[in-house]
């Protein structure tokens, strides 16, 4: 509805019914979500001398308003807790935690902020940044989006790849990409319940 037919209706309509219509269009949107730790993945995958392998993060956190109808309205806030990183070696997460690569004691997590959102043939993508270290670089999350249904959490389901390197990720010998693969592929596979009010 345009801002002119907004203002006619306002003007006719009475009181009382002008702060119903409010009230109807702001229920309308989808709202926030929240992350539902149940059944929620954050994983990425690497090569390591040549075999890949896959790593996940335990903890992190997503604040998403999203609406598929209105993507461009949508936002997507990720909080990872680099510390909480599991490859399944014990002795290569501790690495990962160093100064060399993540530096958990100088940067103890990491930010992908998007306020722009769009719809693509293959579902949407939210084109934002990424915070890594000392780094703030552009990255995308492509996804899909699956809403709640029946009770049921929403879904979304996204990829991202990254450049390590870009973010500082593995100084000195770590550079070198023979050993450990520039290219990280991330996978998201989240359940979001509506946002608990403020108010």
């Amino acid at each position: 509805m345009s801002i002119s037919v907004m203002k006619r209706v306002a003007a006719e309509a009475a009181p009382t019914t002008v702060l119903l219509w409010l009230v109807l269009a702001a229920s309308a949107y989808a709202g926030d979500y929240q992350l539902e730790p149940t059944g929620s993945s954050l994983k990425f995958t690497a090569v390591q001398q040549g075999a890949t392998f896959e790593s996940r993060f335990g903890h992190f956190t997503a604040d998403i308003r999203f609406d598929p109808a209105q993507p461009a309205n949508g936002r997507i806030t990720a909080r990872i807790d680099l510390g909480s990183v599991d490859t399944g070696n014990t002795e290569r997460d501790e690495v990962l935690k160093t100064a060399d690569w993540f530096a958990i004691g100088r940067w103890p997590e990491a930010v992908f902020s998007a306020e722009q959102i769009v719809a693509v043939d293959t579902g949407f993508e939210a084109r934002g940044t990424l915070s890594l270290r000392d780094a703030r670089q552009p990255a995308t999350l492509r996804f899909t989006w699956t809403p709640s249904v029946e009770g049921q959490p929403a879904r979304l389901v996204g990829s991202a790849t990254l450049e390590r390197l870009t973010f500082g990720v593995g100084q000195g010998d770590w550079r070198d990409t023979a050993y450990v693969g520039n290219t990280v592929k991330v996978q998201v596979d989240v359940r979001l319940v509506k946002a608990v009010s403020k108010q």
